[in-house]
């Protein structure tokens, strides 16, 4: 009788064992990304969701009551003449960034791939200035470029007239359009770099046998079969430029006039400095809203083309 008891009361503890087994099994991968999931909701869900309550209200930081007041600060920021300024600012920055950086990564991707020797040496010289902070790029760019630097040094030991790079209206975005390509080419080349060695060989080999040169294989066989690793460049390029801030800040300060001034400083400067914060919100989520029309245009251009 006693045994019987036993054999019941075993019986019953192993469903719960297994069940907490089960449990643990299951609850384990959440309990790892739980810190990364509070981060986001601290970090990213909530400022997302607050950014734009606050869009649609009078949100004056050092007034005491904040009223609601629909869509007039959307109303607003159509209505300023600085706001689009600085957005056709970022915009012409970001197209010229964007394909410069595409361009340079994919051509140091091919010279690359056929190195046969120190491959490794000269993809962490390409690299390095990707580590490089914005205060280290703008400093050294700066005795470069400025007026009395490293360039107009040289050009004027030439009997060239100097060149104001940074005070030419026609000129600064341009400069730091290159600027940024020298500094974030790297990572992006990394991407081309990697796609290009997933293309089999014997493509290439096929496309020889029929008589096709360097730039028939480029055209035919590498561009198309790269076209997912171009979308992520484009996308991730375009949408991290059109935010730009920091070589503006520290190089021009938006200037001469507001010839560099980007969207972002003029977010910042109107929620930071003057304390408009549902102004400054509106026009964050205008600029995310066009972003968004953009990435989905790329993707709809490149990432549904015909396969291969």
């Amino acid at each position: 009788m006693q045994t019987d008891i036993n054999m019941s009361a075993k019986a019953q503890v192993r469903p719960r064992a297994r069940q907490r087994m089960h449990w643990r099994k299951v609850m384990t991968p959440y309990l790892f990304l739980l810190p990364y999931m509070i981060a986001f909701l601290v970090f990213q869900a909530v400022p997302f969701v607050t950014g734009i309550a606050l869009s649609f209200m009078r949100w004056e930081l050092l007034e005491r009551s904040q009223s609601f007041i629909g869509l007039q600060n959307f109303t607003d920021v159509f209505a300023d003449d600085l706001f689009w300024q600085s957005f056709r600012n970022s915009f012409y920055f970001a197209v010229l960034t964007t394909a410069g950086v595409a361009v340079v990564a994919l051509a140091a991707a091919l010279a690359l791939k056929h190195v046969t020797r120190g491959q490794t040496f000269f993809r962490v010289v390409l690299y390095l200035p990707v580590i490089l902070s914005i205060s280290v790029i703008g400093i050294v760019w700066g005795r470069v470029i400025s007026n009395d630097g490293l360039i107009n040094y040289y050009i004027t030991r030439l009997g060239i007239p100097r060149i104001s790079f940074l005070g030419d209206a026609s000129l600064v975005i341009p400069s730091l359009s290159v600027v940024t390509v020298w500094w974030s080419f790297g990572f992006p080349m990394l991407i081309f770099l990697a796609a290009l060695y997933a293309i089999p060989e014997s493509l290439y080999e096929a496309a020889r046998l029929d008589g096709a040169g360097n730039w028939a294989l480029l055209r035919f066989v590498t561009l198309p079969l790269l076209r997912y690793a171009l979308l992520l460049v484009l996308v991730t390029q375009f949408v991290g430029h059109m935010q730009v801030f920091g070589q503006a800040y520290i190089l021009t300060n938006g200037g001469p006039g507001h010839a560099s001034y980007p969207l972002i400083m003029y977010i910042y400067q109107t929620a930071w400095r003057y304390y408009h914060m549902g102004y400054g919100a509106a026009m964050a989520v205008l600029l995310g809203l066009f972003m968004l029309v953009i990435v989905l245009m790329q993707v709809r251009l490149i990432g549904q083309q015909e396969e291969y």
